[in-house]
């Protein structure tokens, strides 16, 4: 796993807290100044958590003839497709309701972007990780 150097930082502040981080944001908006309601509850600190998170995402986000169809995309803020293929994705982290945190490798991408799932929709929240982390308050 090529993990950026600041989410490796980041988790060692957290490892001995088993993850738990509770981060609220600084205000209700992404990176890109569109409307955002969120936190990080929880990340992801071991290669062994990472990997058996990003594994559940291919179970849960199955095409299912709505989600996964071409046409099915949500007009949310910042709305990506439909992902059904995550070989390009890691779960780093979890909101307070359960939504997931990833980095997004997809396109060649030497420095992932950070998407969440956010309800019923992905969307792209930050261009980096380190964009990411300026969004909360620590």
């Amino acid at each position: 796993m090529d993990l950026p150097v600041e989410y490796i930082a980041f988790a060692a502040i957290y490892r001995n807290a088993a993850g738990f981080c509770n981060l609220r944001l600084k205000e209700e908006l992404d990176s890109f100044g569109r409307t955002l309601q969120t936190e990080l509850a929880h990340i992801y600190t071991d290669a062994v958590e990472l990997t058996a998170r990003t594994a559940q995402l291919g179970a849960y986000f199955v095409g299912d003839g709505c989600y996964g169809e071409p046409g099915s995309d949500s007009a949310g803020p910042g709305a990506m497709p439909d992902i059904v293929d995550f070989t390009e994705i890691i779960c780093f982290g979890m909101a307070g309701d359960g939504s997931q945190f990833c980095f997004d490798y997809r396109g060649g991408r030497s420095a992932p972007s950070v998407i969440l799932w956010d309800d019923d929709y992905w969307r792209k929240i930050a261009n980096s990780f380190e964009d990411f982390l300026l969004l909360f308050s620590r």
